[in-house]
C-alpha cells in the first residue's frame, strides 16, 4: 500500500492510488508539472509504501515557451 507520495516542490503534484494494491499486482502514479515555468527540469518525487523505505522517483522535461 502506497502511504504517501511528495513531489520536491510546489510545481510537482503526485496522484497515487490510496487504495491497497495486491501482490503482483501494479497501479500507476500520475504526476502533473507546471508547465507555465519554462526550460529543462529535473523533479524528484518520494513515495513511501509499506514494503520498506521510501523510494525516490526521478522525472525530467523540457517544456517549450508557446510560440
Amino acid at each position: 500500500m502506497i502511504t504517501d507520495a511528495k513531489g520536491s516542490c510546489g510545481c510537482t503534484v503526485p496522484d497515487y492510488p490510496h487504495d491497497a494494491i495486491a501482490p503482483g499486482q501494479s497501479e500507476s502514479i500520475k504526476v502533473k508539472y507546471d508547465t507555465k515555468r519554462t526550460g529543462v527540469f529535473t523533479k524528484h518525487i518520494t513515495v513511501a509504501s509499506n514494503a520498506g523505505d521510501p523510494v525516490t522517483l526521478t522525472i525530467k522535461g523540457d517544456v517549450k515557451a508557446a510560440l
